[in-house]
């Protein structure tokens, strides 16, 4: 371990050793916040940190003033209950006045405060240590019926967002790892990454603490790259937008009007009919025929959700060569099919 990764973890253990026979004044209790001429300190938020982790996020406003003697004050540590010790420097305060801390739910719960202790550093052989010079007990009283703030729950969550393009479209995935209020999944699609159109919506898990996993085929997708982004809605009607994921389609995907058995010859049914329409496309007219002419299967599939019926029920009984083929607008496309 280095030392300075080691002097992180030594530092706070030894100020909590020295904290009893440091300069400091007697252990002032506070409840949500607390000021003098020297401090301001006082809760932000408290929050779960993640699904099940039985965490808490503990946010703090620390600021250290300039005036009198307060400037020789070098920073502030905080010790929470159920969570490690955090320093924090006067530059580091500065820099930004919110202190994060990771506490055990249940302890910081049932025990609610955090030990904040201003410090001045003592040189000792080569090292400084930090000396306590004002220690505050500040409460949150979240074991009341009057607490500081309340806990605030995680929103959705979305941890995954990705799409693989296919014979049969683009499909797209996503989880979460938390959900609140959460309506519903609107998925968007572009040519450009700028104008975007809903092309599907997918009902979402109210509220869950746990992780959901959603999925959405987009069965004709645009030819070359497509980009995507979700519209997350909420019950109130408030929504948030994800990042935005690019896939581009295979070679051909969505250029052209196919339609496929394999394998052919085709034994017992035991096969499957793959048909990929461009998107500008909308109605495909599919069927099976004899080399008379007479139609055995015949279905009009019109929109992006439509699915193909020809089961293998339907070709385990036929015997001989076919025709299978597939019509759209003015484009039509065959395939010759030998069934066992």
């Amino acid at each position: 371990m280095k030392t300075s990764t080691l002097l992180t973890f030594l530092i706070p253990i030894l100020f909590l050793l020295l904290m009893p026979f440091g300069r400091a004044k007697a252990q002032t209790v506070a409840v949500c916040e607390y000021a003098d001429e020297c401090i301001f300190v006082a809760y932000e938020a408290v929050q779960e940190s993640a699904p099940n982790a039985g965490t808490l996020l503990v946010v703090l406003n620390a600021t250290l003033l300039n005036s009198g003697n307060c400037s020789n004050i070098d920073g502030m540590i905080f010790v929470p209950v159920g969570g490690v010790p955090v320093l924090r420097t006067r530059a580091q305060l500065a820099a930004s006045p919110f202190v994060e801390l990771l506490v055990n739910r249940d302890l910081f719960v049932s025990t609610p405060d955090v030990v904040v202790s201003t410090f001045t550093y003592l040189q000792f052989f080569g090292f400084r240590i930090p000396i306590p010079t004002e220690i505050v007990d500040l409460q949150a009283r979240l074991d009341s019926n009057d607490p500081c703030l309340s806990i605030t729950p995680l929103p959705v969550e979305l941890i995954s967002f990705s799409g693989v393009a296919s014979a049969n479209g683009v499909a797209l995935q996503w989880s979460t790892a938390s959900e609140e209020n959460n309506s519903h999944f609107e998925v968007e699609r572009s040519a450009d990454g700028k104008q975007f159109e809903q092309i599907g919506s997918v009902q979402g898990h109210g509220t869950s603490s746990v992780m959901q996993r959603y999925r959405h085929l987009d069965s004709r997708p645009l030819p070359g790259q497509n980009y995507y982004r979700l519209k997350q809605v909420d019950y109130d009607g408030q929504f948030e937008y994800s990042k935005v994921i690019a896939v581009a389609t295979a070679e051909g995907l969505a250029k052209q009007l196919q339609i496929m058995l394999s394998p052919n010859p085709c034994r017992n049914g035991d096969c499957n009919v793959s048909l990929i329409v461009p998107y500008q496309q909308r109605e495909v007219l599919v069927q099976l025929q004899d080399l008379s002419g007479r139609v055995l299967f015949e279905q009009n599939l019109a929109g992006e959700d439509a699915e193909l019926q020809l089961s293998q029920q339907q070709l385990q009984n036929l015997r001989g060569m076919f025709i299978l083929s597939a019509k759209s607008g003015q484009e039509v496309v065959r395939q010759r099919v030998v069934l066992e």
